[in-house]
């Protein structure tokens, strides 16, 4: 639930939540308690007022989100896949009684989440900037700029232009539940540093005209520490020119807009693709500016290709692994229909490109970021240690920007209920000549039943522990196990 935090924070407590929440945290989230110091030196004081609001969600999404957390307080085992939402109407649903104290699920209940209610609004969302105050007297701050930073060595430097006023800021496109430190700066003078701290909300990201673009990272896990944000991110295709596809028509998005918040703000390294041959458009190169060449039907660089090459001068690579959703994305996770995806193993293929994400940052999507998107979205954090609450949200937040997905009920094509259906149920794979079968444990976590079913899909066991050693801060060093979390309660 969202916690009301004081503008002022002690440099202690600051750092701490910095360490806890950044790329460059320490194991475990502990903190060293270093000192920190102004990005320049100040030279004058502004009289700087406490932020009205840290939210860096709009407030329907922000109540979307409150609900769902109040509502996995009375889920018994928030870290596994609870049948309860597998495969049934949100009637239905509402009908069931909950294991831990007999909760009976009905939306006209107090205390209920009427998820088709929030997933009803269809509305937009984009981030929602924080907006710095102060009072600068008598001082002419025309053409003033904030800095701002997160992150120790101060390597996530960004700035905002300062209102025409001279006594206001803007600042978007950030990291959730983390301390930001900021002076206002005009030529040789720089203020005192200030700082501020996020609320603990999903981190969306404004990418010009762009839709349904998030960072995966930033949820607590059953490890005890959250993912590490600005290394993964999801969202809707990025087009350069306009095209039809089947009679579908996909609009041009790519902008300078666009553009520039990959510059300052995410800087991908490699765009995964997971659209068909048509639905991309024959695209030969990512918006996002890599000089690659396009082999049709469908191009798959070696893995050592990319990873050795990286974001190199902000151009970033382009690959494609077609992919199906829901159900399909276990049972024909081949994309049988294009010839030269018949033997690839696609999932494990796309599986490895997140584990070189520390290296460069990955931006996933298929056509709205829905279908394809959110499967393997839902894998990825479930791999990771997220709650099952926690995926799920992740998976239905599309419905806020641009396409309805619940994972009650299956609507306009959208059957989240089949896949978590078929994740509970076990499925047989036929690979190389091989059987390899998958098997659903109802005692253990989603993460332990995620690891299994990739594992059954040709998803290697070092890449899994990758995936996470990047994901997880002190997971690498061998300071986290997942049973910090399972001790306290949550399995």
């Amino acid at each position: 639930m969202k916690q009301k935090r004081l503008f002022m924070l002690s440099a202690v407590l600051a750092l701490t939540l910095c360490a806890c929440n950044n790329n460059n945290s320490n194991p475990g989230g502990k903190s060293s308690k270093p000192k920190v110091e102004p990005f320049v030196n100040p030279t004058m004081e502004l009289a700087f007022v406490e932020p009205e609001d840290t939210c860096i969600v709009p407030s329907y999404v922000q109540q979307y989100i409150d609900d769902m957390h109040e509502q996995e307080g009375r889920i018994t085992y928030p870290h596994r896949v609870d049948p309860l939402f597998c495969n049934m109407t949100f009637e239905e649903a509402a009908g069931k009684t909950d294991r831990a104290d007999n909760y009976n699920y009905k939306e006209s209940e107090k205390g209920g989440v009427d998820v088709c209610d929030h997933l009803n609004r269809n509305q937009k969302y984009e981030c929602k900037p924080i907006e710095l105050k102060w009072d600068k007297g008598d001082k002419d701050l025309t053409d003033a700029k904030v800095v701002f930073w997160s992150k120790e060595d101060k390597s996530d430097k960004r700035e905002a232009a300062v209102e025409a006023s001279g006594d206001s800021a803007k600042l978007s496109n950030l990291f959730r539940g983390t301390t930001y430190y900021y002076q206002v700066v005009k030529g040789e003078e720089a203020s005192q540093m200030a700082n501020f701290v996020t609320d603990d909300y999903n981190r969306m990201i404004t990418m010009g005209d762009i839709s349904n673009v998030r960072d995966i990272g930033g949820n607590l896990t059953s490890y005890g520490v959250r993912t590490n944000q600005g290394l993964i991110y999801r969202g809707g295709e990025m087009a350069v020119k306009a095209f039809s596809d089947g009679g579908n028509q996909h609009s041009k998005n790519w902008t300078d807009a666009a553009q520039a918040v990959q510059e300052d703000v995410m800087n991908i390294g490699l765009e995964l693709d997971l659209r068909t041959k048509s639905g991309s458009g024959t695209m030969k190169e990512s918006p996002l500016n890599w000089q690659g060449e396009w082999a049709q039907p469908n191009y798959n660089p070696a893995l050592t290709t990319v990873t050795e090459a990286g974001n190199v001068n902000g151009k970033a690579q382009y690959v494609r692994c077609a992919i199906n959703s829901f159900d399909s994305f276990i049972t024909d996770q081949n994309r049988k229909s294009e010839a030269d995806n018949a033997n690839r193993n696609l999932v494990k293929e796309i599986f490895e490109y997140y584990a070189n994400a520390d290296k460069q940052h990955v931006y996933f999507h298929c056509w709205g970021g829905a279908d394809r998107t959110g499967v393997t979205g839902f894998l990825l954090n479930a791999i990771c240690g997220v709650s099952y609450t926690d995926a799920i949200i992740d998976f239905e937040l599309t419905t806020l920007t641009n396409n309805k997905r619940c994972h009650m009920h299956n609507s306009q094509n959208a059957h989240m209920p089949k896949f978590l259906n078929l994740f509970v149920t076990g499925h047989t794979f036929e690979r190389d000549g091989q059987s390899f079968e998958y098997k659903y444990d109802g005692e253990k976590t989603l993460r332990y039943n995620a690891d299994n079913l990739l594992k059954a899909m040709g998803v290697e066991e070092q890449t899994l522990e990758k995936i996470r050693g990047i994901m997880l801060p002190g997971y690498a060093e061998g300071k986290l196990t997942e049973n910090e979390m399972v001790n306290k309660g949550w399995q």
